[in-house]
């Protein structure tokens, strides 16, 4: 198989030749200036940006001459410039829309609506099943997931699109394709791309990841998306960068809550009382967005520890009683290991270890990383 060229218009090739020299800043005022008096077509013509603004140092990689990774090389390999018309609406309406974009995929993976979910990257066992779950009923709905390809709640929002059959998810990154980061998610991003989803970069396939890379990166997240949905924030995550560009934006923000005492929900609880809408299943996205889910039995369920409710719209009832349900009480809030389940519940171990078991073969329970949740 042969190395995948990259499609590029002229229009596109124009602009990538100027910010070699110009910052992204200095060419988006120089196309305002000149396009309201000229059509792109004839931008060659233009006067180029003003001397004194130029960078430092060129940068080269816009136009170096490269090539994908070849696990890559199957995939379209495109770039799309604000003067394309397969330029993204939603992203061309944002205050600092990217002038380019470097992409790897499907073309029409943004065709359908958009939701971005995102979060921290040091999660809970919850939160990943909050994510995961979420973006499974997104994705059962025909929604595109947005989120960065991090680790956390990134990577389980990434697989909860990809657990159903037709799912479709973007990933936006904060380096060139030939720098996929993190590593350990490389994987995922193949899978992505076989499964109909797309890659984006602001950056050329070259351009090594770098700290000041990932919060630009965060404001074509929200950019693509009609609501941010964050799960599991500090107050100092990322993640609030992406939320705050997204209401910059004028797009909708929601936010999954957590346990009071939670140092990994504080930024979410700040989010929801400055006026974030407070959601904990796919249904009320979807009515904070004004969609109609269809009629797919998991998309009602609830992700952030609630019971699906009966046909009478009542929660069920778990069907658990004694020292089971008093284990199930304890850890309903957030994961426990084994040792503090035992000590919560003052009973011997070899007792607690033996109803743990039970209730993981019911599917009430599950052990992770961060020790025992509770599933329903």
């Amino acid at each position: 198989m042969q190395p995948t060229s990259l499609q590029i218009s002229p229009e596109a090739e124009h602009l990538c030749s100027l910010l070699v020299e110009w910052p992204r800043q200095a060419v988006a005022a120089w196309l305002v200036e000149h396009h309201s008096k000229s059509e792109p077509a004839n931008m060659r013509q233009w006067d180029r940006p003003k001397t004194r603004l130029k960078r430092r140092t060129p940068q080269r990689t816009y136009i170096a001459s490269t090539s994908l990774p070849k696990p890559l090389w199957p995939f379209d390999w495109f770039a799309v410039s604000i003067l394309d018309t397969d330029y993204p609406d939603w992203l061309r309406s944002i205050p600092d829309p990217p002038l380019v974009l470097f992409c790897v995929g499907e073309r029409n993976a943004l065709d359908r609506r958009s939701v971005a979910v995102v979060g921290a990257r040091r999660c809970t066992t919850v939160g990943r099943s909050v994510a995961f779950e979420l973006a499974r009923g997104l994705a059962e709905n025909g929604c595109n997931l947005v989120s960065g390809l991090a680790l956390g709640i990134d990577t389980a929002a990434h697989r909860g699109a990809l657990a159903v059959k037709g799912g479709v998810t973007t990933a936006v990154l904060g380096a060139g394709f030939n720098h996929l980061y993190p590593k350990q998610n490389n994987r995922l991003a193949h899978e992505l791309l076989a499964a109909g989803g797309l890659l984006i970069s602001e950056y050329p396939a070259a351009v090594t990841p770098r700290p000041y890379h990932f919060p630009e990166r965060n404001r074509i997240i929200s950019g693509l998306s009609e609501m941010t949905v964050l799960v599991e924030a500090s107050e100092k995550s990322g993640s609030l960068i992406t939320a705050r560009l997204a209401l910059e934006q004028g797009r909708e923000v929601c936010a999954v809550p957590g346990p009071a005492t939670s140092p990994l929900s504080a930024g979410c609880h700040r989010l929801i009382r400055q006026g974030a809408a407070l959601v904990t299943n796919v249904s009320e996205v979807a009515q904070e967005l004004g969609w109609s889910l269809s009629d797919t039995p998991a998309v009602d369920h609830a992700v952030a520890g609630s019971p699906p409710t009966s046909s009478g719209g009542a929660a069920a009832e778990p069907s658990i009683t004694g020292l089971s349900a008093e284990i199930c009480g304890v850890i309903s809030g957030e994961s426990k290991q084994f040792d503090e389940i035992v000590a919560l519940v003052r009973t011997d171990p070899q007792q607690v270890s033996q109803c743990l078991m039970e209730l993981q073969l019911s599917g009430f329970v599950r052990q992770g990383a961060d020790g025992y949740i509770r599933v329903l």
